[in-house]
């Protein structure tokens, strides 16, 4: 899986792609915290964070520069380099972020190290099928359970992943990525929408979700 994005700035290669915003930009309020899509979430041992809006994934990377993400946190989901040992370790904010601390307790570490054990083991399994579409299209119902909107027609993916991030995360090619997400489109398995977002169908048969598509390319779908 090669790299593509930078999550730190100082002691990891730097790829091509977008580059990390330094820190000095990041905004305190109220003991919030405030970041921008690939800023990395300061690692301090004293507190968790919280998440209040936003997605971030926890990553390593290996001596040649090639990542494996950890986890995908959104709301309410509580992240911090207490939760893991495993080293290098990075937060990468996937999209603009806002936090919270919240101190470390007894039951607060228990109750996040439970849920980041339930996420990750269940991404782990997704990313485990060997066959890069089923792959994908696994990950995709399990962004879609995890963090989706449900609507009549199914849900709502709407995390403003890009076709690499997807590759990256899946460990297959942008190229395939692309391919593949054109070949599910075709086959009534999702739409794509405005602002990188994707609705997953489900319920019909797919002569059902080909005309179901057709009617929200031309209706809009929000």
């Amino acid at each position: 899986m090669a790299v593509s994005r930078s999550v730190m700035a100082s002691n990891r290669p730097q790829p091509s792609g977008q580059q990390v915003t330094p820190l000095t930009s990041t905004m305190f309020e109220s003991q919030g915290l405030c970041l921008t899509a690939g800023q990395a979430v300061p690692q301090q041992s004293e507190h968790l964070w919280q998440i209040r809006r936003g997605l971030v994934r926890t990553l390593t990377w290996n001596e040649d520069g090639d990542l494996v993400t950890l986890g995908l946190w959104g709301a309410g989901d509580c992240i911090g380099r207490r939760l893991s040992e495993i080293t290098p370790f990075q937060m990468e904010c996937l999209s603009p972020v806002e936090m919270k601390a919240l101190p470390i307790t007894g039951q607060v570490l228990g109750m996040a190290m439970r849920s980041h054990l339930r996420y990750m083991e269940e991404l782990f399994s997704v990313i485990s099928y060997k066959r890069a579409p089923q792959r994908l299209l696994r990950f995709l119902d399990w962004l879609g359970n995890r963090f989706g909107r449900q609507v009549d027609q199914g849900r709502i993916i709407d995390l403003g992943l890009t076709h690499q991030m997807l590759a990256e995360i899946t460990g297959i090619t942008r190229v395939t990525a692309t391919r593949l997400l054109n070949e599910f489109e075709r086959e009534g398995q999702l739409l794509r929408l405005p602002k990188q977002r994707i609705l997953l169908q489900f319920g019909t048969s797919q002569p059902e979700r080909v005309a179901s598509m057709a009617r929200h390319r031309a209706k809009g779908i929000h």
